[in-house]
This record gives structure tokens, C-alpha cells and sequence, in this order.
């Protein structure tokens, strides 16, 4: 099972949320640490358009494979479409077909 965490840089309520700090650490922490922490889940891929959000995900273990399209952070894009760009992704650039996203 593959773990897709969507965090676009600014979100339409609260700015940088995915990087605001929580007890020392980034909010975006906690999700990939419980992903991580997951038997079922092989791999933790964040998708999002900030480099920023990027370094911090991969510190924290998760993967980025590539900045998300910036067609793909307005407020009207779906998770759907976001998970969408991530699988066909995956199945172009590593021949990966995902049968089970989280």
C-alpha cells in the first residue's frame, strides 16, 4: 500500500499550515510519522508544490518525487486529481501500478 500525503504550500484557510510548528515540530510530521509508523503502508509519498515542504518531508522520511503542478494546488482541485497526477506518475517514470492508496 502506498501512503499519498497532499500538502500545497498555502492552503485557503490557513497559510503554510503544513508547516506550522506543533509541539517543536512541523504539523506535516505527525502524518508521515503515522504512515511510517504503518505496517501496511510501504512507502510515504508527499505530493505538493513547495520545496520548502519538500526538504521537511523527506527529513522526516518521507518521499517527494516531484514538485505537484501548480495547475493542482487551486482551491477547486480534488484530492482525486491530486492522487490521479501521483499514480500516473508512478506507473510512467518507475512501472509501478498502485493497487492500494491511502
Amino acid at each position: 500500500m502506498i501512503a499519498i500525503i497532499p500538502a500545497k504550500l498555502n492552503s485557503s484557510r490557513l497559510k503554510e499550515k503544513n508547516i506550522k510548528i506543533f509541539n517543536n515540530k512541523p504539523l506535516i510530521y505527525f502524518t508521515i510519522r503515522s504512515a511510517l509508523k504503518s505496517k501496511l503502508i510501504k512507502r510515504v509519498i508527499v505530493s505538493t508544490d513547495s520545496k520548502k515542504i519538500a526538504k521537511i518531508a523527506k527529513k522526516f522520511g518521507a518521499e517527494v518525487p516531484f514538485l505537484r503542478p501548480k495547475k493542482l494546488t487551486r482551491a477547486n482541485v480534488s484530492l482525486q486529481e491530486v492522487c490521479k497526477n501521483m499514480i500516473k506518475y508512478l506507473e510512467k517514470n518507475e512501472k509501478i501500478k498502485a493497487d492500494s492508496l491511502i
